[in-house]
């Protein structure tokens, strides 16, 4: 970062929330000589920087593009306990920001009824560029924006009248949420531009205890003036380097252990951590009946369908593989492929569907013959 970089406050800002190894830089100042810091974690921390300013790049200029119109996604990069708000990253100050720099409507997610109020693009018109949707409900379903995001904009305003902005006119979107989002599949991710906020500033560290001033409200002309130049910067690097999502892992984790649920993921760490229980075949009944036996009140809300993607998330989660006797032992690659391309790891034989949940000392059936011990193949996102 330059001196002048130095200089502003929110490119700071940005360079703090991105850093996610600020604890461990502590305890290095405090003299623990065990503690070190990657160049790979160092080579996050600045993409995650980077995703940011690409971000809001993206979100100020003004050209669209069908083939990359996305929202940007503000999120926590810290593992927590489901339904846990992490808060005070420092989210909405981006937010605020695109505020400051288009014209933008405000929405609190929290408090809105977002798929059910229809008249929620109440205030839109066609001098806005930005939609900023704060603070949305854990389990949120983005697929309600897709339209919104790639195609034209419909309004329905109160007294009947109704309005369609088309795609080059219409506004931008800005997300902002404590959790992840409900959704799978490529148009999930192709919608989305995910950003991730470290915890470095929290309920008991605020921007405030490092600048000394309120943002926006308080800056004198210079730190103005250093915005708008950091603004400028965004375009630049947008115009360059396209779209720099963060990087995933954290997300991904987010998101496999808010599929679980924290019931389920309870139950599972006490459940498999026998190791009489994992790499063996299992009736899927018996494990569903164990888990409801567990938490009976989990009943009415957990099908068995839901039961069997909680336990593909858990495997992803843990690094085991689901049902690995479906995958060569060798080359890793699934015996069977589906129509779409997809690996068939179903495991059914006389009506009955069995699962296996496999750790490293999976042995696949045969293998032993061979002296091969079948490594299990974890499905890891895009990155």
């Amino acid at each position: 970062m330059t001196n002048t970089g130095r200089q502003s406050h929110f490119l700071r800002f940005l360079e703090n929330t991105s850093n996610f190894t600020w604890r461990k830089q502590q305890l290095i100042k405090e003299g623990k000589p065990d503690i070190v810091i990657s160049p790979d974690e160092l080579y996050d921390n600045a993409l995650h920087l980077i995703a940011k300013l690409c971000a809001i790049g993206y979100m100020v200029v003004g050209m669209k593009d069908r083939s990359t119109a996305k929202a940007v996604v503000a999120m926590d990069g810290k593992q927590s306990e489901i339904g846990a708000s992490n808060g005070r990253t420092g989210k909405t100050l981006i937010g605020d920001l695109l505020k400051h720099a288009t014209p933008a409507i405000y929405i609190n997610g929290k408090t809105v009824d977002l798929e059910g109020d229809k008249f929620v693009w109440d205030e839109l018109t066609e001098k806005h560029r930005t939609v900023v949707i704060d603070d949305l409900r854990q389990g949120f379903n983005i697929e309600m924006l897709f339209t919104n995001i790639t195609g034209d904009w419909n309004v329905n305003y109160k007294g009947g009248r109704r309005c369609t902005f088309p795609f080059t006119t219409s506004p931008k979107i800005y997300l902002a949420t404590n959790h992840t989002l409900r959704g799978e599949g490529s148009s999930f991710l192709d919608r989305q531009w995910v950003i991730a906020f470290s915890d470095f500033y929290n309920d008991k560290h605020k921007p405030t205890d490092d600048f000394g001033l309120m943002f926006f409200d308080e800056w004198d002309f210079e730190q103005w003036n250093l915005t708008w130049n950091l603004l400028a910067e965004c375009v630049q690097l947008y115009f360059r380097y396209g779209c720099i999502q963060s990087p995933q892992e954290r997300i991904e984790v987010r998101r496999l252990r808010q599929n679980m649920g924290e019931e389920f993921l309870i139950w599972a760490e006490e459940y498999f951590s026998d190791n009489n229980k994992r790499n063996t075949r299992q009736p899927r009944k018996e494990l569903y009946d164990a888990f409801l036996e567990h938490s009976p009140n989990q009943r009415k809300y957990c099908t068995t369908t839901a039961f069997k993607t909680k336990i593909q998330s858990y495997c992803k989660w843990k690094g085991y593989t689901f049902n690995p006797h479906k995958y060569d032992p060798i080359t890793g690659i699934p015996f069977q492929i589906d129509k779409d391309g997809q690996p068939v790891v179903d495991d059914k034989s006389g009506g009955v569907e069995y699962f296996t949940i496999g750790d490293d000392s999976f042995a696949s059936p045969g293998a032993d013959d061979l002296g091969i011990l079948a490594q299990p193949i974890t499905t890891k996102p895009p990155f």
